[in-house]
């Protein structure tokens, strides 16, 4: 009888780090299991982010500390699993050897290209990946840019997009957690740039509602819908005319759905996203969260990109052009296929 292959997780995810990387490795995983392979998860983090996590229907292996990769790899889930992967900034290349010296299948999803990656498969989808100058192992395999972006089966094929003549909805999410509560400030930028304007605004699983934020939703005289880690965002995305959201995955989610946006870098990790996807014109990069003058250049720019309908249609084809739902699929098979052989 043959063993059903294994793959092993290990993400981050919680309130400094937000969702990302997590659910990116969760929809990886999903894509193994319709391919038959048993995936779970080895984890180190916040209690609510590990609830998240056990929510999500796959086995978790807790772990003590981020880095304590000798535990985890005693555990004999591990021991079974023929492929571990990595979407971890606290891990790095020292870590990622040892994963190889104790004789699994390293995968690594990244972002930076920022230190060596001696492992079997490299999976960086940002637009622009392939301009990173990587250092891997002479065995290491790369899938590099949209094509390979990790998105959930919603967005495969997502529904038809009407573009109105002037934008009278917008989307408003800075990801899965909001540290600095950044959304209540755009709700309120959104209401003076565009006045009467109906809002979506996604609170994510480390967010919370703020006091600033239950302050600006009051103060937009019901116009704004708040929902709380909604699970068809996707439609949330088709229906809004204009998003305007942080630099990270949503990105991809908001090319896949056709959806113009008017993006903010949140943190370094963004650079790459925002600015290829803005040379290929899927959004407008308009500043970064510690601008003095953000409020005037996003009021500036929502209002600009509301007026006008061809800019934003000329967005959301260009975004729907490169970005299709399935890079899932793509990548799973080649992690099955490594799994396989291992």
């Amino acid at each position: 009888m043959t063993a059903t292959p294994r793959v092993a997780f290990r993400a981050d995810a919680g309130s400094d780090i937000g969702l990302g990387h997590a659910r990116r490795c969760l929809t990886l995983a999903g894509a193994l299991r319709e391919l038959g392979v048993e995936c779970f998860f080895v984890f180190a983090g916040d209690r609510a982010a590990r609830e998240w996590l056990a929510a999500s229907d796959f086995d978790v292996v807790s772990m003590e500390s981020a880095r304590d990769l000798a535990g985890a790899l005693e555990h004999p889930r591990v021991r079974q699993a023929r492929v571990f992967v990595v979407d971890s900034p606290s891990l790095g290349t020292a870590d990622l050897a040892r994963l190889a010296a104790a004789g699994q299948r390293v995968v690594v999803i990244d972002d930076l290209a920022d230190h060596a990656l001696p492992v079997d498969l490299v999976v960086n989808a940002s637009a622009g990946a392939e301009r990173l100058q990587y250092r891997g192992a002479p065995r290491t395999r790369f899938l590099l840019g949209p094509r390979y972006a990790l998105l959930r089966r919603q967005f495969v094929q997502a529904g038809a997009r009407s573009v109105s003549e002037r934008a009278r909805r917008i989307l408003v999410t800075v990801g899965g957690g909001d540290p600095e509560d950044f959304t209540s400030r755009l709700v309120e930028w959104a209401v003076r740039a565009l006045g009467a304007v109906e809002q979506d605004v996604v609170v994510g699983p480390f967010s919370g509602r703020s006091e600033a934020l239950r302050r600006a939703v009051d103060a937009a005289g019901g116009r704004v819908a708040l929902h709380e880690d909604p699970k068809d965002i996707a439609s949330l995305m088709l229906a809004a005319d204009v998003a305007l959201c942080g630099g990270g995955q949503t990105v991809y989610e908001l090319a896949a759905t056709g959806t113009p946006a008017l993006a903010i870098r949140l943190a370094e990790n963004q650079t790459l996203n925002l600015t290829a996807l803005a040379e290929a014109g899927t959004l407008a990069w308009v500043g970064d969260a510690g601008d003095a003058d953000l409020e005037a250049k996003i009021g500036r720019a929502l209002a600009g990109l509301a007026d006008d309908p061809t800019r934003r249609a000329r967005m959301s084809r260009q975004g729907r052009a490169l970005v299709d739902g399935r890079g899932a699929g793509r990548v799973a098979r080649v992690v099955a296929d490594l799994g396989a052989a291992g």
